[in-house]
């Protein structure tokens, strides 16, 4: 199916966001249009202070813009506010989160950190597991399905963290630096997977990174810059 055939699973026009008012506001975001398809990993990069972390935290629904139009895979999310009841639902349901740090539960074992996103969604504990063991084996680490966290190496936990983020079925995962502690062969194999991901399960997926380790993997990237983004083609060397 060409692009033109499918409907974008993220799509903002002119997504403003202002903190405080009057002489004190500050514009973080300046008018931000963008367009994520769906099986795609996007770079989005750019200096501190840019406004790489606000735009995240509002396609995350974790903080609200002040203006501007957010389309999740068709559905308007917010129009100069908005347009759904339960963000805590679009957040659990939709939206898949990877972090620098894994952020993994340490008194649960792998399966049942994984597990846990669908099960609190109101999916069954057998069904949840099944689910959480596929992502294991997909994600190269079902042999430490029983392990605990702190068994776990860096490159271990952050596979599944990513694991979790699938977990639900998001069409949509925000990763913040999800390379930044990790050396470069561990680092790639994150991109690696990311991109496996995208693909398998026609997940639209963002990376917020300073990595230059990992920016010519990019085949599209948007460069933020005085709170506006830039489209550019990426290298999309091979991983």
């Amino acid at each position: 199916m060409d692009k033109v055939d499918k409907i974008p699973a993220i799509k903002l026009t002119g997504l403003k966001k202002r903190y405080g008012t009057g002489d004190a506001a500050v514009d973080a975001l300046k008018g931000v249009d963008m367009i994520v398809w769906p099986g795609e990993v996007v770079g989005l990069i750019g200096p501190s202070g840019s406004g790489k972390s606000t735009l995240l935290k509002c396609l995350g629904a974790v903080i609200e813009p002040t203006s501007g139009h957010m389309e999740l895979a068709g559905e308007t999310i917010y129009d100069d506010g908005w347009k759904i009841p339960d963000l805590r639902a679009l957040r659990r349901d939709r939206i898949g989160f990877v972090f620098q740090a894994p952020y993994l539960i340490p008194f649960l074992d792998v399966t049942d950190n994984v597990a846990l996103l669908p099960m609190l969604a109101g999916v069954d504990n057998a069904a949840a597991r099944k689910r959480a063991l596929e992502l294991l084996t997909a994600l190269d680490v079902a042999h430490r399905a029983g392990a605990q966290v702190s068994q776990l190496s860096g490159g271990e936990q952050q596979r599944v963290a990513i694991a979790r983020s699938l977990a639900n079925h998001a069409p949509i995962i925000l990763a913040d630096e999800p390379t930044a502690p990790l050396d470069s062969e561990r680092a790639l194999a994150v991109v690696h997977i990311l991109n496996e991901m995208a693909v398998q399960f026609q997940t639209a997926i963002i990376v917020v990174t300073h990595d230059e380790k990992i920016i010519p993997t990019f085949k599209r990237i948007y460069q933020i810059r005085d709170g506006k983004t830039h489209e550019e083609a990426g290298e999309g060397r091979a991983i």
